[in-house]
Parts: structure tokens; C-alpha cells; sequence
């Protein structure tokens, strides 16, 4: 016997909804990181959410620790004051950030809805799913790379290789 299970809608997210960081570090509102990468439209519920997005923060933190402590010890008590620089009206720093924390986000969450079956289509599709993990992880690290490279005389490269 087959059978079709419905499960009710997720709660839509509270108007203006975001996860406030640290304070050096801007909040980052819920809507981006649900529209940007996609993410289950809809299907993702608001605290689980809540939480990818709090653990892509503490990873960013993790990431730009030390690059943040140079410039806090530098007298400046705000990400958005690192640079001068813009794109889109917004400055490049904010900007960079979010790409950090929402692709840091995005890549916990597609590690967690994977498609599981029986069939190897399901297989398959989980498969992919994990490669866009993995995309999005490797997206999230070159916009570190970027933010780190603000100030810095030589470029920070994007591929980092740890030898075994």
C-alpha cells in the first residue's frame, strides 16, 4: 500500500527576522539567506533556520578571527568601517560578509535535506545534493578569502590545500 503524507506549511518567517551577530558584525536578515540560495522554499522551518544561520556565523567567526582582532585593535568598532569600497550601493565588507554567513548557512542545510531513498534516483539525488553542499562551502570560503584580502598588501589566495 502507498500512500501520500502531507505535512502542514512552515510558519512564515516574522517580518524584518534576522540573526544579530556580534555587533562588530552586521545582522543578517532571514529573507537572504532563505532567497539567495534557494532553499527548500519554505520547507526549511524558521528555528532550523535560525540555527544554520547562527552556526554559519560561528564558523565566520572562526575564519576571521584573527583578521577581525587587527582591525579592532585598529580602532575600528565596525565591519562596514574596514572599507570604503561599495558594490551595488552597499559597502563591499557588509557585503562579503553575508555571502560568508549565508553560504556557510546554506551549505549545513542542503548537508541536511538530503533526498533519502530506496530507488538509485534517490541515491542519485542525494548525491547531488551533496555536491551543492559542497559548492556552496566552497563559495562561503572564497568570500573569506575576499574579506581578509580588504587592507591586506598581498591578496589572501582562495585555494587553501592542508598537505597530509
Amino acid at each position: 500500500m502507498t500512500g501520500l503524507v502531507a505535512y502542514p506549511a512552515s510558519a512564515a518567517d516574522p517580518v524584518n527576522a534576522e540573526v544579530v551577530a556580534d555587533g562588530w558584525f552586521p545582522p543578517i536578515q532571514l529573507t537572504t539567506v532563505r532567497e539567495i540560495p534557494r532553499l527548500g522554499d519554505g520547507a526549511v522551518p524558521t528555528p532550523r533556520l535560525i540555527a544554520a544561520i547562527e552556526g554559519g556565523m560561528l564558523h565566520a567567526f572562526r575564519e576571521l578571527s584573527s583578521w577581525r582582532s587587527e582591525r579592532a585593535g585598529a580602532g575600528l568598532t565596525g565591519l562596514a568601517q574596514t572599507t570604503a569600497l561599495t558594490l551595488n550601493g552597499r559597502n563591499m565588507a557588509v557585503a562579503l560578509w553575508e555571502r560568508v554567513v549565508i553560504y556557510f548557512a546554506a551549505a549545513e542545510l542542503q548537508g541536511q535535506y538530503r533526498d533519502i531513498a530506496a530507488t538509485d534516483d534517490g541515491l542519485d539525488r542525494a548525491a547531488e545534493k551533496v555536491l551543492t553542499a559542497d559548492d556552496s562551502r566552497r563559495i562561503a570560503l572564497a568570500a573569506v578569502a575576499d574579506l581578509r584580502s580588504i587592507g591586506a598588501a598581498v591578496p589572501v589566495p582562495r585555494n587553501r590545500v592542508d598537505l597530509i
